[in-house]
């Protein structure tokens, strides 16, 4: 039988097939593109700024494996700087001073990375790990304390220096650079933007590690406090240390210039924060937190007067009490 053949019209049209988008691949440049020098075709760095030659479009694969390069890989500046730091400073600091700005981290990159992992530090501590019962641990409910108010007077003072811990922070790199400037008036090797610049990487690298183990130790309450404790300490030991092996000091003199840097610091911290004090109280700054500290001292007034008239009524009707025993007690024996 021959095969029925059906008509054009009743057929079923085949859809067209889709076709393929071709991934646009960049062009390769002879050309460098962040500084327009020329570049052979077997170049892949550029001779002239170093630049990484590109060949392929921006996707997860180069994005991650950039971002291993900067900051995981061991033989890239960031890990170079943060491990030189803990037994030649003066390497990192002197090098960069003396103008070597290759193999270590420039003073304002590593001080913008220390900023970068304090501010982590610091939004996911605050977002997820201040509670009110890390602050209850640190204060004594004991009678006439206002442990609610205490609290919450406490994390508003807490919010207000991570608010501004960028800007304290400018301002205190610069007062540590005069301090030292006046301790070190004998010594001629560096001068004051150099003395800047040895408390940028001071204040980087305790930074960074006071933040790497706040990170580490964020489930501890009991932790955050101790880290919190010993900062300041930490801070003043590792400025010694980098001061003793940058100006080639023995441990007496060391200890001598501490105890004078502590000295000046104390003296001129007093003049220049009660002048900071007064004009920051004179614009309303610290408003909220004074009228939260009165309104603690109000409650703990309240609660000592509440607690005093308790004592003392029981006091009273303890004596009632006993006054009442007593003459029962005789009327018993006297009938």
């Amino acid at each position: 039988m021959e095969e029925e053949v059906l008509p054009e019209e009743n057929k079923t049209p085949k859809k067209p097939k889709k076709r393929k988008k071709k991934e646009q691949l960049p062009t390769i440049s002879n050309r460098c593109k962040n500084c327009d020098a020329p570049l052979n075709l077997d170049q892949a760095f550029c001779p002239s700024c170093g630049a990484k030659r590109m060949y392929n479009r921006l996707n997860w694969s180069n994005l991650t494996e950039d971002f291993v390069d900067r900051f995981l890989n061991i033989e890239n500046n960031f890990l170079r700087t943060f491990f030189a730091l803990f037994n030649k400073p003066e390497d990192v600091i002197g090098g960069y001073i003396d103008g070597m700005r290759k193999r270590y981290l420039s003073a304002f990159s590593y001080f913008a990375i220390s900023l970068t992992i304090t501010g982590l530090y610091t939004f996911v501590f605050r977002k997820w790990f201040m509670t009110d019962d890390m602050f209850r641990q640190g204060i004594t409910a004991t009678d006439g304390v206002d442990v609610k108010g205490t609290v919450e007077a406490t994390k508003e003072m807490i919010n207000w220096v991570f608010e501004y811990q960028s800007i304290l922070t400018f301002v205190n790199i610069p007062f540590y650079a005069v301090v030292s400037k006046l301790v070190f008036w004998n010594y001629k090797k560096y001068n004051f933007i150099e003395h800047v610049v040895i408390y940028l990487y001071v204040y980087s690298h305790t930074q960074i590690v006071a933040s790497i183990l706040g990170i580490l130790f964020m489930w501890s309450s009991v932790a955050q406090i101790v880290i919190s404790s010993l900062l300041m300490f930490v801070y003043v030991g590792y400025t010694a240390f980098v001061l003793m092996r940058l100006f080639d000091l023995t441990i007496e003199k060391i200890v001598l210039k501490t105890i004078l840097f502590i000295v000046v610091f104390l003296i001129l911290s007093i003049l220049f924060f009660g002048i900071a004090s007064a004009l920051l109280y004179k614009i309303g700054v610290f408003d909220t937190f004074i009228e939260k500290m009165k309104e603690v001292q109000k409650n703990q007034k309240a609660l000592k007067e509440a607690a005093k008239a308790v004592k003392d009524s029981l006091q009273v009707d303890s004596v009632k009490q006993l006054a009442k025993s007593v003459k029962d007690t005789l009327l018993l024996f006297g009938t």
